[in-house]
């Protein structure tokens, strides 16, 4: 009878549990919904202007809100960076989406870095950009594939230039075979020749099972007691250090 007693007892007290913890949530929910509004409302029409104060301690309490709540934070840099016209003012913003995003918000901030000239604060994208790669990382046993490369000497171009200076197109493909998405690196560097022999280091968003085709023109001026000129392609994996890829080619100074 103790027994029979005893668990009617329990689930008489599980039924009022749950009708209490119901109560609650019809009490709780509209206020909790108010205080989320007014907290979002804050973010966008306090904080984030704050975060391009001309006042270092107003930028510093900015940034401690959207660290401390990144919930509430973090949706508004993101539509923050999608609709802002002038990138090179928000550099903050890019900052913070790479301390508390994920691999979706890489695409974003890869195009806004590449749209930037002459911006101070550039360094702060890639760097936002390179953080998310490495802390969301997942690795792959097939590493991107170079499909083609080529350098193209345009006809036209060739009419207008002086018998030494040469223009061209470098042009190459890369598959991602991965089932994960990846962001590389390319280098490429030209030997044997008297100039732009380093070439600015591009970076890629590859999706899973994806292909990118890209072009960079290039301006070749041959050394006079070289017959070739060498072309070295280095494809980097962002989450690795040593290249992935590396194939080396030669031009013919009689195909310029």
């Amino acid at each position: 009878m103790e027994n029979k007693a005893m668990k009617l007892y329990l689930q008489h007290l599980f039924s009022s549990s749950i009708f209490l913890l119901m109560f609650m949530m019809l009490i709780v929910s509209p206020a909790q919904a108010f205080f989320e509004n007014q907290a979002k409302y804050a973010f966008e029409q306090r904080w984030l202007p704050m975060l391009v104060d001309s006042e270092a301690e107003k930028r510093f309490q900015a940034m401690q809100a959207f660290l401390t709540f990144p919930n509430w934070g973090l949706p508004v840099l993101r539509k923050s960076l999608k609709n802002s016209d002038s990138t090179g003012e928000n550099w903050q913003t890019a900052m913070l989406i790479g301390m508390l995003g994920d691999s979706a918000d890489i695409p974003v901030l890869l195009e806004k870095w590449r749209e930037l000239k002459n911006i101070e604060h550039k360094t702060v994208w890639l760097g936002a950009v390179r953080r998310l790669y490495r802390k969301n990382y997942l690795p792959a046993t097939l590493p991107p594939k170079l499909t083609s490369l080529s350098v193209i000497f345009p006809k036209k171009a060739a009419e207008d230039q002086n018998d030494t200076m040469k223009t061209a197109s470098l042009s190459f493909s890369i598959d991602n075979p991965a089932s994960v998405a990846r962001l590389i690196r390319v280098g490429v560097h030209f030997w044997r020749t008297r100039l732009q022999e380093n070439m600015p280091e591009r970076y890629y968003w590859i999706p899973a099972g994806a292909q990118i085709e890209s072009s960079i023109d290039v301006r070749i001026l041959p050394v006079v007691h070289s017959s070739s000129i060498r072309l070295d392609f280095r494809l980097w994996d962002v989450g690795k250090s040593v290249p992935t890829l590396h194939q080396v080619g030669e031009i013919p100074i009689t195909d310029l």
